[in-house]
């Protein structure tokens, strides 16, 4: 092989060389663009997580000031529950008291009726004697 022989080999290698070179450059560019694009991609999963996680921290935080609440609220509603319970147990001794009353009323009233008819009787004796 003479050496112009070999330097056209060599050429054509060196060309075989270049193009593929060429076609990796090409194949890294686009992998180097995939790459950037998912890292951004990523960056913004990452900022909606964080701002996801940020919401479920205030949910909680919700969630225990309602739960102290409703804890308060049942313990009130006990308290208001048990002075209901009083109050009807004051209703029922007032309404009691107020029956004896009204039997007492009703038995002086009778009295009262009959001392009428006495004193009516007295006086109707009275007034035919004279």
């Amino acid at each position: 092989m003479t050496e112009r022989e070999r330097l056209d080999q060599l050429e054509l290698l060196i060309a075989e060389f270049a193009i593929k070179q060429d076609e990796h450059t090409a194949i890294l560019e686009e992998h180097s663009a995939k790459l950037e694009r998912l890292s951004l991609q990523i960056k913004r999963l990452e900022e909606a997580v964080k701002l996801c996680l940020r919401g479920i921290q205030q949910n909680s935080d919700d969630i225990q000031f309602l739960l102290r609440k409703q804890s308060e609220f049942e313990a009130q509603l006990a308290e208001l529950k048990a002075r209901f319970e009083t109050l009807e147990k004051r209703f029922d001794n007032l309404e009691n008291r107020l029956e004896n009353v009204e039997n007492r009323l009703g038995k002086v009233e009778q009295r009262l009726e009959n001392v009428e008819t006495k004193l009516d009787t007295i006086i109707t004796i009275l007034q035919n004697r004279n």
